[in-house]
């Protein structure tokens, strides 16, 4: 089984079609997943419900982060005090707290074109949980020279090839479709975010106070 972030490497590897494209988790796979991860065969305490259940919404469905995020709650005393702490501090927990999430996510960053790194970086400039209009995201995107000029090709439709390209590398995600299926709007999940202004800052590239 060959397991991808990138959408062509899974073409270009699969000979019998459809991919199986996985997908972020809902709610009760979320949670049954991270119980698994910090109980075992054994449920939640009653009093750790409700501050676990914030934390595995916070991870969005991303099941690494609830791999990690779980982890480490399974070493931790089974207290409300250091759940709490946990939750209110989780993206900075997770990225210090297991090495191998910040180097996955890295890679992902680090294997993309350099065309694509400043179009990706950018996305930092846009609030925390934000919708993004892709007509304006592309706008920018042209005033801030970030899309190579090529012939017989308008550079609004060179954007929206980035922009795709980014989505099938699991760097951005989908949030909202016109009837006809054409993307309107974007969003980048709260940890590649952090990642993301991570990268900016190490860089010079954009302020991320």
């Amino acid at each position: 089984m060959l397991t991808t972030r990138e959408e062509k490497v899974a073409f270009s590897a699969n000979s019998c079609p459809p991919l199986h494209r996985m997908h972020l988790l809902g709610e009760e796979l979320s949670w049954k997943l991270f119980c698994e991860k910090v109980f075992g065969e054994y449920c939640c305490p009653p009093e750790l419900e409700e501050i676990g259940t914030k934390i595995v919404q916070h991870c969005k469905g991303l099941p690494l982060a609830i791999v990690v995020i779980g982890g480490l709650l399974s070493k931790l005393s089974r207290t409300q005090h250091d759940w709490r702490n946990v939750a209110e501090n989780l993206s900075s927990v997770i990225t210090s707290n297991d090495e191998r999430y910040s180097k996955i996510l890295s890679l992902s960053y680090n294997n993309l074109p350099h065309h694509l790194k400043g179009c990706f970086l950018y996305m930092g400039v846009f609030p925390e949980d934000s919708n993004i209009r892709v007509s304006t995201l592309i706008k920018l995107w042209i005033a801030e020279g970030f899309i190579k000029l090529v012939k017989f090709k308008r550079m609004e439709d060179m954007a929206e090839e980035y922009l795709l390209d980014l989505i099938e590398r699991s760097l951005v995600m989908i949030s909202k479709k016109n009837s006809i299926g054409k993307i309107k709007a974007c969003k980048i999940h709260d940890l590649l975010r952090d990642l993301l202004q991570s990268e900016a800052e190490k860089e010079r590239f954009l302020s991320c106070d």
